[in-house]
C-alpha cells in the first residue's frame, strides 16, 4: 500500500517509493529506506516536499539506495558543517587571497612566466572545502563586482559557482575539486589579449572579436605547457564558449558532442559575464540573466538551466532586494523549499535614505517579504564596504 507524506511527516525507517519537488507533482523514482535524519535533511535541502512510502514493512529491496543517491550532496566528514557567520570571515579572506594569486596567474600568463600549477590546485581545494562547511558563504562574495578586476573576478567566480552546482548535482568531490580547477584556469588566454580590446569602452569590431577568440586556443597552449593536462580541464578550456546548437566557438560543435561538464561550464562563464560589471555596460540583474538563458535553449542545456536556478533560487545569495517595508536587504541564504523567503540581512532604510544597523531576519517568519531584486549601484551602496564591515 502505498501513502503519500509531506516531508516533514517521513521519519526514519519509512520506505519511499517515490520523490516530490517543490511546484511539481511529477514523481521522481527514488527509493529506499530512510537509515538515518541526515537523508531526510539531504532530500530538504535538494526541494523535496513530498515523499511517497511503502506501508509495508516487509519491503526492503535497494534500501541502501536512498542513502547512496544522497550522499553526495552531504558533507564530508572531513569539512563539518560551520555558520554562515564563521565562514564568511574565513571567506572574506579566501577570496582576497584568491584575488591575488588569479591576478599574477594573469600577469605572468601575460609576459610568458611560468604559471604556479600547486598554488592553483591548493585554491581550488580551499574553495571547495569552504563550500562543503557552508554553501552560502564564499558564494555571497560573487555578487561584489568591480569592473577593474572583472578578468580575476570573473575566474574565481566561476569557480566558486560550478564548485557550488557541481555538489549540488551530486558529482563527487574529487571530480568537483578538478572542475574548480578548471573553472579557475578556464580564461586564462584571455591573459594575452591586448589591454586596449578587454579593456575597450564600446562594442568590439569584428577584428577585435576575432582576436578575442583566440584566447580559447591560447589558454589550452598555456594550461598544456604548465603540465594542466587533465581531460576535465582541457574540455573547460575548449569548450566553454560552445553551444548545444553549433552557434559557438572555436570548433562550432554541438549537442551530443558536447559533455555535461562543458555545458555546464557554458552557463556558468555566461551567467556570471552578464551579471559583471564591463567598462562598456553595467552588470544585469541574476534574474535577467536567468531568463536570457532559458529563453536560449536552443543554446544552453535547458535541462541544466533548469537545475542552476534551483541551485541558485529565484534571489541569489549576495543580492541586494527591496522589502515591502521600505528597506534594502541582502539575501544572505537561500531557502529551496520556499525560494521567495530566503533568510536575509536588513541594510538601509528607504524612508530616510540611510544605512542602517544591520539586523538578520528568516523571512518565513515575517510579515513582510521582497518585491523586487534590485542593483546597488543604483542607490550608491558599496556591497563591498558594508559585507566586510558586517564581518569585522
Amino acid at each position: 500500500m502505498l501513502k503519500k507524506l509531506s516531508i516533514d511527516e517521513l521519519e526514519v525507517g519509512m520506505y519511499v517509493k517515490d520523490i516530490i519537488l517543490k511546484d511539481t507533482n511529477h514523481k521522481v523514482k527514488n527509493q529506499g529506506s530512510v537509515n538515518s535524519p541526515r537523508t531526510i535533511e539531504l532530500l530538504k535541502k535538494q526541494g523535496v516536499v513530498h515523499v511517497v512510502i511503502e506501508c509495508d514493512p516487509n519491503q526492503t529491496e535497494d534500501s541502501d539506495k536512498i542513502e547512496q543517491q544522497t550522499a553526495d550532496n552531504a558533507p564530508t566528514e572531513e569539512e563539518p558543517q560551520t555558520s554562515l557567520n564563521e565562514e564568511l570571515a574565513h571567506s572574506c579572506k579566501l577570496y582576497d587571497q584568491a584575488t591575488e594569486n588569479v591576478r599574477e596567474l594573469f600577469l605572468n600568463s601575460s609576459i610568458g612566466k611560468p604559471l604556479s600549477p600547486d598554488s592553483m590546485a591548493i585554491l581550488a581545494d580551499e574553495i571547495t572545502a569552504s563550500i562543503l562547511r557552508n554553501e552560502h558563504a564564499i558564494t555571497i562574495l560573487t555578487r561584489i563586482r568591480q569592473k577593474s578586476n572583472y578578468q580575476w573576478e570573473h575566474a574565481i567566480n566561476c569557480a566558486v559557482l560550478i564548485c557550488g552546482f557541481a555538489l549540488y548535482l551530486g558529482l563527487k568531490t574529487n571530480t568537483v575539486k578538478e572542475m574548480t580547477l578548471g573553472a579557475l584556469l578556464h580564461d586564462i588566454g584571455s591573459a594575452k589579449v591586448p589591454k586596449a580590446i578587454l579593456t575597450k569602452n564600446d562594442a568590439l569590431t569584428a577584428n577585435e572579436m576575432s582576436v578575442v577568440k583566440k584566447h580559447v586556443l591560447w589558454g589550452v597552449e598555456l594550461a598544456k605547457r604548465e603540465g594542466f593536462t587533465s581531460p576535465i580541464i582541457v574540455d573547460m578550456l575548449v569548450n566553454h564558449h560552445e553551444r548545444v546548437d553549433g552557434s559557438g566557438y572555436p570548433r562550432g560543435i554541438a549537442n551530443n558532442k558536447l559533455t555535461k561538464l562543458s555545458r555546464i561550464t557554458a552557463i556558468v562563464d555566461v551567467y556570471d559575464a552578464m551579471t559583471g560589471e564591463k567598462n562598456y555596460r553595467k552588470g544585469q540583474l541574476p534574474q535577467a540573466v536567468l531568463r536570457h538563458l532559458l529563453k536560449n535553449k536552443e543554446k544552453f542545456d535547458a535541462d541544466l538551466v533548469q537545475q542552476f536556478i534551483k541551485y541558485l533560487g529565484i534571489h541569489p545569495v549576495g543580492s541586494l532586494v527591496k522589502l515591502s517595508n521600505e528597506k534594502l536587504a541582502i539575501v544572505m541564504e537561500g531557502n529551496r523549499i520556499e525560494p521567495l523567503k530566503p533568510k536575509i540581512k536588513v541594510i538601509y532604510n528607504l524612508k530616510f535614505n540611510r544605512y542602517t544597523k544591520p539586523s538578520d531576519h528568516d523571512l518565513t517568519e515575517e510579515e513582510f517579504g521582497i518585491v523586487s531584486a534590485e542593483l546597488a549601484s543604483d542607490y550608491q551602496i558599496n556591497l563591498n564596504k558594508v559585507l566586510k564591515d558586517i564581518v569585522n
